[in-house]
């Protein structure tokens, strides 16, 4: 979605469908990681699947390169995300093939009545399941902007990482970042339940510059 000025739904500035800043598809291999030599399992996925009547979330698949590529090769989508410039094929395959982790859930957004045709994205990342919490971060395909595609996959996704466990994934507070011009996002955002908070100082690296951000951040008890 794209309003007068350049600005776009695109929040959560850390994410790259399910990455930090400084990392590319090619991080967070495989999905089984180990720590202190204990296996550590991806996070579910959400059973059933999220939708609402416009739209789903389900795992990347290799179909969706092409559709990687076109939408990841946008400015704006390259301006408020950390997506390798140029983006490319292999790109996409190598972030397709990452899939899942114990700390990261990407997902693609499609829609509803058609799967193959993908929409956005929208993931959970920094995972501690520990301490309860996650950042969320979301972007839009340039063809379908001004469709509301990131408020109702923010919705989805959010509410469910909130709802208590073996319904949700039992988190208990949300944070997702977004810089100060994109006031587009910032009204996904809010319409999305979370509530503004601190400015965070240099608070993202995007391509070896540090970017101011809002943060913003959804709890489980306000629902």
């Amino acid at each position: 979605m794209v309003s007068t000025g350049g600005r776009i739904e695109i929040g959560g500035g850390r994410y790259h469908r399910g990455r930090r800043v400084g990392l590319t598809a090619r991080a967070e291999h495989g999905t089984t990681e180990k720590i202190a030599g204990a296996p550590r399992l991806p996070i579910d996925l959400p059973e059933p699947p999220l939708r609402d009547e416009m739209l789903a979330l389900r795992p990347w698949t290799s179909d969706d390169v092409p559709a990687l590529v076109r939408a990841c090769s946008d400015p704006l989508t390259a301006r408020y995300t950390s997506v390798p410039v140029p983006y490319t094929p292999q790109d996409a395959r190598q972030f397709v093939e990452a899939g899942r982790s114990r700390t990261t859930l990407p997902l693609a957004v499609v829609d509803a009545e058609d799967p193959a045709r993908m929409l956005g994205a929208c993931g959970l990342h920094a995972v501690d399941r520990e301490r309860g919490r996650a950042e969320i971060g979301y972007w839009t395909a340039p063809w379908a902007r001004r469709r509301a595609v990131a408020t109702r996959a923010l919705r989805l996704l959010s509410g469910w990482a909130l709802t208590p466990a073996p319904d949700g994934l039992g988190l208990a507070r949300l944070e997702l970042y977004v810089e100060p011009d994109n006031e587009l996002s910032q009204r996904v955002a809010g319409a999305a339940g979370f509530l503004r908070g601190d400015l965070v100082r240099g608070g993202i690296v995007l391509r070896g510059r540090r970017h101011d951000v809002l943060r913003y951040s959804r709890s489980a008890t306000r629902g």
